[in-house]
């Protein structure tokens, strides 16, 4: 690997080869490349702009070194996810696509969340999970039994890309967005194809939905806040790139068209662990207001992506539903027993 000429390329402005920047990303996970070659690295790319070509070529890299997941039989699985780095969210994340899972889950979906403790903000999805009393440090039969019998699992991402540990203090000390942000969702181990995947940079939604179209995924939803929130936002409308058998389709969502008033950024926010913990106890526990208002948006797109519902609008009918027949929180319950029991 010749760190310098690939440096080069990307300072220059111009597009790496699907090769070299497989090459480079092996290179990081075998632990070969130094914290100054990967920070070089991770900077000049997010600088230059990430391609298509070399999102997929990186995510063909992840998988090979990722743990697979075999699920149980059924129907495809989706996850719910946003891929951070919001500016106006790092120092309150609410963690809306997990709380929003379990409400999918709750509403018919079959969920397999793929997420990571924080790196640029204040509470990852696996650091409110442990807040939950979820256990987090499952191998993949374990995902899979939770999966059976709670209808949703959840993949430590530090467990099922362990690689991934010699970047993690170089992303830490970064602390701003990189390409890991989003080749995460995009290296399901599951082999999840049915996403929703929330970024906050409106010049990355197009990249991440061209990566699932050239994969072959069948739908998915890849939505960029027009707030700058990584996730369906109920503070203003929503870019929402759609993918349905290989056609993309770029549109405005509205919240207001489905029954959701608008609200300030403060009613959305978030914080610590312990506090979004709290949150999401009291969401699933029936108040209504704001956090349930955008819980059960996201998890309305979910089971629009899963082929539960047809449209958004049905699907926060169904994830309100989800909540107030108390299958949400059940679906938890039956999570944590699940996990458990796969932990003995």
């Amino acid at each position: 690997m010749e760190w310098p000429v690939v440096l080069s390329t990307l300072i220059a402005g111009t597009d790496l080869s699907a090769d070299q920047a497989s090459e480079a990303l092996r290179e990081i996970l075998a632990g070969e490349a130094t914290d100054a070659q990967i920070a070089a690295f991770l900077i000049a790319l997010r600088m230059k702009g990430e391609s298509i070509t070399e999102v997929s070529a990186m995510v063909d890299a992840m998988l090979e070194s990722a743990a697979p997941i075999e699920l149980p039989s059924g129907p495809d699985a989706i996850d719910i996810v946003g891929t951070g780095g919001a500016p106006s969210r790092r120092a309150h994340a609410l963690n809306v696509s997990t709380m929003a899972s379990f409400v999918a889950a709750g509403a018919g979906a079959r969920v397999v969340k793929h997420g990571n403790r924080k790196a640029s903000s204040t509470s990852g999805s696996f650091d409110l999970l442990e807040m939950l009393g979820v256990p987090l440090e499952l191998d993949g039969p374990g995902v899979a039994h939770c999966v059976a019998e709670a209808g949703i699992g959840f993949c430590f991402a530090r467990s099922f890309h362990p690689a991934m540990r010699h970047a993690g203090p170089v992303r830490t000390q970064l602390g701003v967005p990189t390409v890991f942000n989003f080749l995460g969702p995009l290296s399901h181990p599951a082999r999840v194809q049915r996403q929703v995947i929330g970024v906050s940079d409106a010049t990355i939604a197009p990249i991440v939905v061209g990566v699932l179209q050239k994969r072959g995924a069948p739908r998915a939803l890849v939505v960029t806040g027009d707030d700058g929130m990584d996730e369906f936002t109920t503070t203003t409308t929503t870019t929402v790139h759609e993918l349905r058998d290989g056609d993309v389709t770029t549109s405005t969502f509205d919240p207001r068209e489905v029954g959701i008033a608008l609200v300030s950024a403060d009613a959305l926010a978030g914080g610590s662990p312990e506090v979004n913990a709290a949150i999401a106890r009291r969401v699933f526990a029936g108040e209504q207001g704001a956090y349930r208002d955008i819980v059960c948006l996201n998890a309305a797109a979910g089971l629009f992506v899963a082929g539960v519902v047809d449209d958004i609008a049905t699907g926060v009918v169904n994830a309100q539903a989800s909540i107030d027949s108390g299958a949400a929180a059940t679906v938890l319950d039956r999570l944590i027993s699940a996990a458990n029991d796969a932990t003995k």
